[in-house]
């Protein structure tokens, strides 16, 4: 359904650019602009992929006319600034469409099951993929053991991402090809940036956590140029769908950025995305060649460098100061050592590159603190690049003003919140809990913070997003988490365009609905900002516009 969906979209244009005299008339609705006025218009003129007047449909409409404009009426449904996502993974989205769907498995047994039914339509000695595990989740919490995965599928090697992409569940076939099926020593199954979970007979368990991951993932046959580009049209189609107008593609390969741009040289990408080149391994000459040339070519933008400082909380490898409440003697796990961040982040320096850096426990934090400080000193130029710390989900209070003095931009998931209040308590305990998803904390100027999803870790739909920007709720739980610092509608709403927009440096041309803007507009059935928050639940996207012309129409 999607990939038709995706066929529709691409057939009914040659190109993602808006033509010359192209003009389009939005009215019989409520226009969010999205200004500081927080001001909204009955109508909206665009011509030639930009924002030309607004006000009335009486003021507008001999205009509209003389241009020949495309004519939407809005019907009642509400207009706001097109929707980003300032943290996603769009191929990584895309071949979890296809793939097997393990969100929300309530047991191992379940996942099984799942896995096994795959295992029936799969050629025997293929490999079996899947995402969306989560222990925290099941009746018995702990990592779970290959044993009953492996009986259900001993002719195919399977390998299954867990939610966070933090961790991984492999059977024995699997383990078997990476040459992880015997005893192993525990020197050899642990180390400061990875672990291989052991079982008491000293074998692998079948779960790796972070770089340990690779060990199995490096036998998974790398998918072609033409998989790729259907994985990224599919996730394309249903980014339009929940009404995304840009998105913060994060830690890209050269290939990948290789053929976004080939996309968007043949008029095939429609949704605007910022690249993000993956920069913890060795940076070399394959990374340099795709930098030159064009940092912005049409919807494509290669933007700046992520790299990735420690784990995920719900796998137990974010980096925290002190051990895990539920495991004492681990603090999680360091992905990068403090000489190879600040390599890397003078090497972003010299070439433009905006650092974006994952951080999520509250040692990381203050790590990447310390280092965009040491580099600033040397540097200060690199404050123009709005170096960014991705998720910021457990930050100590004393390095919350931080944040604001060196210039670093939080972009944050609201949706985390939801997914793991559940559990965080028991990770973190009662008082470091206070430091956790403290949005306001870390950005004092709401225009300066960026809301995403982290998809395929969470859903890209961000409705949900706003809806617990708004609430701070918790999921499967009628409680919510310091709902005192949840945020209006005109924030959180800001925060998913405005905000996300500075985060890359458009700010100027980007995130809101005024004169001489990019037309970029997600119609909504509700109004985000004045409505009750749970209407966002049952909200719909009607139409996704981007310059000005329309790419998603929601169908009967």
């Amino acid at each position: 359904m999607l990939l038709a969906l995706t066929l529709t979209l691409l057939s009914a244009q040659a190109t993602h650019a808006a033509p010359a005299g192209s003009s389009l008339l939005l009215h019989g609705g409520r226009i969010l602009l999205g200004d500081d006025t927080q001001s909204s218009v009955e109508a909206l003129l665009a011509r030639d992929g930009r924002v030309e007047a607004v006000g009335t449909l009486v003021e507008l409409q001999s205009r509209a006319q003389a241009l020949g404009a495309q004519v939407v009426d809005l019907a009642g449904a509400v207009a706001v600034p097109g929707l980003h996502d300032a943290h996603g993974h769009v191929e990584a989205y895309g071949a979890a469409l296809e793939q097997v769907d393990l969100t929300g498995v309530p047991s191992l047994e379940a996942l099984v099951q799942r896995v096994a039914e795959r295992a029936k339509s799969t050629p025997k000695g293929e490999w079996i993929l899947g995402r969306g595990w989560d222990q925290n989740l099941w009746p018995d919490k702990s990592f779970p053991h290959h044993r009953l995965l492996s009986e259900a599928t001993p002719d195919h090697p399977v390998y299954l991402d867990r939610v966070d992409g933090h961790a991984a569940f492999a059977n024995a076939a699997a383990l078997q090809r990476a040459g992880l099926a015997g005893e192993l020593p525990a020197d050899a199954a642990s180390g400061a940036d990875g672990l291989i979970v052991l079982d008491a007979q000293g074998r692998a368990s079948g779960v790796l956590v972070d770089n340990a991951m690779q060990r199995v993932q490096q036998h998974v046959p790398t998918p072609s140029q033409e998989v790729r580009t259907r994985r990224i049209l599919k996730a394309q189609a249903a980014l339009l769908a929940h009404g995304l107008v840009a998105v913060h593609d994060m830690g890209l390969e050269p290939e990948q950025v290789a053929l976004y741009r080939k996309l968007d040289e043949q008029g095939l990408l429609l949704v605007r995305i910022s690249g993000y080149l993956w920069g913890n391994d060795e940076l070399g000459a394959a990374q340099e060649a795709v930098i030159p040339g064009d940092r912005v070519q049409g919807r494509f933008a290669l933007r700046g460098l992520k790299l990735m400082a420690d784990g995920a909380l719900g796998s137990r490898g974010a980096a925290l100061l002190e051990d895990y409440s539920d495991q004492h003697g681990h603090t999680g796990l360091m992905l990068l050592a403090d000489a190879a961040l600040a390599q890397r982040l003078e090497w972003a320096g010299q070439w433009r590159l905006q650092p974006a850096i994952h951080a999520i426990g509250d040692r990381a934090n203050r790590v990447v603190l310390d280092a965009y400080e040491r580099a600033l000193r040397a540097s200060p130029q690199l404050r123009e690049l709005r170096p960014r710390m991705e998720h910021a989900q457990v930050v100590s209070p004393k390095d919350w003003a931080r944040f604001a003095q060196l210039g670093v931009v939080p972009s944050m998931q609201p949706v985390h919140l939801t997914s793991d209040m559940p559990w965080a308590g028991e990770r973190l305990g009662a008082e470091r809990l206070r430091g956790a998803y403290a949005w306001k904390s870390l950005a004092p100027d709401l225009t300066q913070l960026a809301f995403g999803s982290d998809f395929p870790v969470e859903s890209p739909d961000p409705l949900a997003g706003l809806y617990s920007a708004r609430t701070r709720a918790i999921a499967r739980s009628p409680k919510t988490f310091e709902p005192s610092t949840a945020l209006t509608g005109a924030q959180a709403l800001a925060a998913f365009t405005q905000g996300a927009a500075y985060a890359v440096g458009a700010e100027a041309h980007l995130g809101r609905l005024s004169p001489g803007y990019r037309c970029d507009v997600t119609v909504l059935s509700v109004d985000p900002v004045a409505c009750e928050p749970q209407a966002l639940q049952q909200a719909r996207v009607l139409h996704t516009i981007i310059d000005g012309r329309l790419v998603y129409t929601r169908g009967p």
